[in-house]
């Protein structure tokens, strides 16, 4: 019975084998490199938003502490300071699913 069992294991693993060298070279998928991207930053410092590696066309929003939308920046470079002029409070500010706390003293 042991026997057996040890057949049918080693017939199991030399199918396996089998079908992975059986593929011609033309089927199997060659690696796609994939680029890498930085990842956006975004930082306050004197009521200036600095944002670096960020998207070109889209926007960041800046909320109050309870919710309210108060500003919508559009990104016009990826490397770009941005006046706030916003009075001392905590803000919210959100970029393509980034969601980041910022201070305003």
């Amino acid at each position: 019975m042991k026997r057996i069992g040890w057949i049918f294991v080693f017939l199991m693993i030399l199918s396996c084998y089998a079908s992975v060298f059986s593929q011609d070279n033309k089927s199997r998928k060659e690696p796609v490199a994939i680029e890498e991207q930085a990842m956006p930053e975004m930082f306050v410092d004197n009521n200036k938003l600095y944002l670096k590696n960020a998207p070109v066309g889209r926007r960041v929003e800046v909320f109050t502490i309870i919710g309210n939308k108060i500003r919508d920046i559009q990104i016009t470079s990826p490397e770009n300071t941005y006046d706030l002029n916003l009075p001392r409070a905590i803000y919210i500010f959100r970029m393509d699913g980034m969601v980041k706390k910022f201070v305003i003293k």
